[in-house]
C-alpha cells in the first residue's frame, strides 16, 4: 500500500525549512516497492521564530499525508500534529536520502 510524506523543501531536493514558517511541502509517495513526487503544496508560513498555535492550516494542507519531515519543529506544533495523527520528524540533508532510508527501513509499510 502506498503512503504519502511530507517533506519542507524549497526545491525539492533538500529538507531546509522549520516546520512553523514551511511555505513549500513537497508531497511523495512511497511505498515497499521505492518512491515518486506526486504534488507540491504551497502554504503560508505563519511563525517567524517561536510559534505556538495556529497549525490547522498546515494539517488541512497535508490532511492525505502520514508522515511529515521538517528541518525543525517546536513541541507545541509537535503536539497538535501528533494528536492528529500525524507523525513528524526533524531531518536533514538530501530528501532523496531520507526517503531512501525510509524505504529501505520499511517504516512506512502496512501491515
Amino acid at each position: 500500500m502506498n503512503t504519502r510524506l511530507a517533506f519542507a523543501s524549497t526545491d525539492g531536493k533538500y529538507i531546509d525549512q522549520h516546520f512553523g514558517s514551511a511555505r513549500i511541502f513537497q508531497i511523495f509517495e512511497v511505498s515497499s516497492a521505492g518512491y515518486r513526487l506526486v504534488d507540491s503544496r504551497q502554504t503560508e508560513g505563519y511563525c517567524r521564530g517561536h510559534c505556538e498555535g495556529g497549525f490547522a492550516h498546515l494539517l488541512e494542507a497535508l490532511a492525505d499525508c502520514s508522515g511529515i519531515f521538517v528541518s525543525r519543529i517546536g513541541e507545541g506544533a509537535a503536539a497538535f500534529m501528533i494528536q492528529h495523527g500525524k507523525r513528524v520528524f526533524e531531518a536533514s540533508g538530501p530528501v532523496d536520502d531520507v526517503i531512501k532510508q525510509v524505504v529501505a527501513d520499511g517504516l512506512w509499510e502496512e501491515e
